[in-house]
């Protein structure tokens, strides 16, 4: 395991882009994953010159967009971020909307979603990857998953998606149920946490358990199928790779931890685990660990990822032949 300190960013980081600064070239793009159209964005570095690298930006749980941005509240802008510092180290990007979400909603109803489950998202990621790899724009296509999308990427590749490489970003390394229940005693008292477990067991037998209104969210009918496949998903899958794995983690990650992070890499022993300290879950960083001193990482687009996230993934990219 490499833990990178803070020791080096004291100082005030400059406030980030909102905008693609002169160094990317963006343009849109469209794909298709089974009949339906995925719409997304190419940022290039604007002085490449023949192939290069192009990492496929895959985002996290619910309805954040190809932006790391949300109708939830969520502002970060982390994933354009990414892509326009990726392309200041010569390496480019997509970034997408997922089925459902903001320009690639299309026909997605809520017969579409009852029907819904990680595999539909994975087989998504695949099928841009297999755009990308088949694009003469590109050389190597890595997948750089974000919390959920981590799970989704490593999916995408066991099932064969001709990528020459994995990120993991804040990716979940034990059962689903166990990140979630974390979460929730975090925020609940034992009481309401011990009806949670009974509602949950009845959820995802198929029942309709009455919940308070605060806890409605995750108990959604049309969303059962996708939280069963959600609480199936085995994160030792990564084992199963046969190409590199970069293993990225923040300390300050209130989501999820460093002991998931392990997990990943324990599961895929030949991984590169690195942690930032004071980052948090969408890898910029906080003043402190406390839920109040995060807050501007995930509403504010002007504060910038670190730094050290950049440079660890180009120098990783760079290694690979």
């Amino acid at each position: 395991m490499i833990a990178l300190s803070l020791a080096l960013l004291q100082a005030p980081q400059p406030k980030a882009d909102t905008v693609p600064p002169a160094s990317a070239v963006e343009s849109p793009f469209v794909g298709k994953s089974s009949g339906f159209t995925l719409y997304g964005t190419v940022t290039l570095p604007r002085d490449a010159r023949g192939p290069v690298p192009v990492i496929l930006i895959v985002a996290g749980s619910g309805p954040t967009d190809r932006n790391a941005n949300s109708p939830a509240g969520v502002k970060s802008n982390a994933y354009a971020q990414l892509a326009w510092r990726l392309a200041e180290r010569g390496i480019a990007s997509l970034r997408f909307d997922k089925r459902g979400i903001a320009a690639s909603r299309g026909p997605f109803d809520s017969s579409m979603m009852a029907h819904t489950t990680m595999q539909v998202y994975a087989n998504d990621v695949h099928a841009l990857a297999d755009s990308l790899h088949a694009d003469h724009r590109f050389s190597n296509v890595i997948l750089a998953g974000h919390s959920e999308g981590s799970a989704l990427s490593i999916m995408a590749a066991s099932d064969g998606a001709p990528v020459a490489g994995v990120i993991s970003l804040a990716g979940m390394g034990r059962p689903f149920a166990s990140v979630l229940r974390a979460q929730l005693a975090q925020q609940l008292d034992s009481t309401t946490l011990k009806m949670y477990d009974t509602s949950m067991t009845a959820y995802l037998a198929g029942r309709d358990p009455p919940v308070p209104a605060y806890l409605a969210p995750l108990f959604v009918p049309v969303n059962r199928e996708y939280l069963k496949s959600m609480m199936a998903f085995d994160a030792r899958q990564v084992g199963r790779l046969h190409c590199p794995v970069l293993i990225l983690q923040g300390d300050f990650d209130l989501q999820v931890t460093v002991a998931d992070a392990e997990a990943l890499h324990a599961a895929h022993p030949a991984s590169t685990l690195v942690v930032l300290a004071g980052d948090t879950h969408m890898f910029k960083i906080a003043a402190s660990k406390d839920r109040m001193a995060e807050v501007p990482t995930y509403v504010d687009p002007t504060v910038p990822l670190d730094p050290r996230l950049i440079t660890t993934i180009a120098d990783w990219v760079g290694n690979i032949r």
